[in-house]
This record gives C-alpha cells, structure tokens and sequence, in this order.
C-alpha cells in the first residue's frame, strides 16, 4: 500500500508501499557505538528508509548517520527529554517517544511517532504517527493517523508473512531488525496491491 506523504523537520517521506524502520539498540559496551554503526550501515544498504538509535550515548551515533547518509531519515528512540533533545540539536529528524516528549518536538519541529498523540501546538499533523506497539493481527488500529508497528516473530516466516499482511491492511512504517526481509515483503504487498509494478514480470505461457 502507498505511504501517505510525512513531513519530518520539513522533509517529505513518501513511498509507494510501507516503510521500513530499521531499529538499532545501543548497548552499555566499550564497543557499543561501533556495533551501532555497523548495524546502521548494512541497515542503509540493505534498503532501509529509517533508522532509529535507541539506548545510551545516541547524541553521537544520529550526528554521524546525519553525516554519513544525509538522505537517510533518523530517529531517536527515548522516554528521556534530555536525549530527545540532543538528538534533535545533532539532527534527528523524528522522535519515537517513550514518554510524553511533544514539547521538544514542538520545540525542534520534529517528527513524533507515540503510542498516544496529544493535541499539542507545534505539532503538525502530517509529523505525527501512531505506535501500535507490537501487531499480532494484520489490522492496524483505527485513527487519522499513519500507523508504526513491528511485528510478533520478526524475521521469522510467520513474522514476515504478518509483516506483508500489515503492510497491506495500511501500516505506513513497519520497525523491525531484518530490514532487507521485511522490505522485500513490503515491496511484494505493494505490487500485489497495485500501488507499485512488481519488481519483475513473468509471463506464463
């Protein structure tokens, strides 16, 4: 299914089929930002349209995926006002809020993915996107607005297969760790659902 149009820190995201966040989790390890940026490389090559930084020391790893990849949308993962700020001051473009964090995205212009969404000034609707948490069942929650969610039994087959039924019952943004997988199924629902051509056409005789 076709992405309705996102504007993040004035950016436009759009696509024709759902997008994929790839989810990368900072760990308390001398080597931690190293294997962050590992992770947000093969991300980016593997075809993801986002990448969210979640745990401690981010501030660095989203100035240096702002850096790196300047087309690349990034996000901060956090329920602390402090990290969702610097993140925003190293360039983040959108905040996935693990607490009510809408005054530093109003402050910075952000976009603001939450699992609850107020009616807060500076907050434009077309920045706004609910978190759905983890989907069991293929249909998003009802509402007017874009839909973010993984998905039970990521990168398995049967996560895989709940991740293309998402993608086509209308989940704009699906979080996941195994971004070339769940971009190949979001690719597929698409095709199938007409709003892009199939990735490639066979003809049966």
């Amino acid at each position: 299914m076709k992405t309705p149009d996102l504007v993040f820190r004035g950016r436009r995201l759009s696509s024709d089929r759902a997008l994929v966040l790839a989810a990368v989790e900072v760990l308390l390890d001398p080597s931690a930002a190293q294997t962050a940026a590992t992770a947000a490389r093969t991300a980016v090559a593997d075809g993801a349209d986002l990448v969210s930084f979640a745990g401690t020391g981010v501030e660095p790893l989203v100035a240096w995926a702002r850096e790196t990849f300047p087309g690349l949308f990034v996000a901060v993962d956090t329920a602390d006002p402090s990290v969702a700020a610097a993140c925003c001051e190293a360039g983040a473009d959108l905040i996935v809020a693990r607490a009510d964090l809408s005054g530093v995205a109003a402050r910075f212009g952000t976009g603001y993915v939450a699992s609850s969404l107020p009616d807060a000034a500076g907050l434009p609707a077309d920045g706004m996107v609910l978190d759905a948490g983890v989907l069991r069942t293929a249909v998003p929650p009802p509402g007017d607005f874009p839909v973010l969610a993984e998905v039970a039994g990521d990168g398995t087959p049967a996560g895989l297969a709940l991740a293309a039924l998402a993608a086509s019952a209308g989940v704009a943004i699906i979080r996941t760790t195994h971004v070339r997988e769940v971009r190949q199924v979001a690719e597929m629902a698409a095709s199938i659902a007409g709003t892009r051509p199939p990735a490639k056409a066979v003809r049966w005789e």
